[in-house]
């Protein structure tokens, strides 16, 4: 079980902190609930049994795990992307998968894909704009916790990294 107070990832919902417990008090279900406020959705709350088998939820990485994860930025290869029939279901996947290395070289593909349709005068899609923000904030707000740093301090430092423009 997570502590109160101590911030996890919540599936594809990013960066969330455990601020209380709860039983529920029906006839045919009496497990005990997670009370998670989302940091991407402010105000918001999200009530997950503890024993919940369908999202996935882990602790946030550690600062030197962090740190590895920053470091390891150019050598990291981009994703690669399928057709785009799939896509949509593989950035869903990924992210779903609160794995942060995958998320960040989701992240470095997608800029990647902006900055070409950019070049040849085109905007980027929708999806992929839609993927682009969420891989990058749940990267950054995880990131954030962990290095104990302002989001836009880090925002700075993965932009240095990935060499976005």
């Amino acid at each position: 079980m997570f502590e109160k107070g101590e911030y996890i990832i919540y599936g594809s919902n990013g960066v969330c902190e455990v601020q209380d417990y709860m039983n529920a008090a029906g006839e045919t279900d009496n497990r005990t609930y997670y009370v998670l406020a989302p940091m991407r959705s402010k105000g918001s709350t999200i009530f997950s049994p503890v024993d919940n088998q369908k999202v996935l939820m882990r602790k946030v990485m550690t600062k030197e795990e962090a740190r590895e994860l920053l470091q390891g930025i150019p050598e990291y290869e981009d994703m690669e992307i399928r057709d785009s029939r799939t896509q949509e279901q593989q950035y869903k996947e990924i992210l779903q998968s609160c794995n942060s290395t995958d998320s960040l070289r989701l992240l470095k593909a997608l800029y990647q894909r902006k900055r070409k349709r950019e070049a040849a005068g085109r905007r980027i899609t929708a999806v992929d704009e839609k993927y682009l923000f969420l891989a990058r904030d749940c990267l950054l707000n995880e990131l954030s916790i962990a290095l104990d740093m302002d989001v836009d301090d880090v925002e700075k430092i993965l932009a240095d990294k990935i060499q976005i423009e």
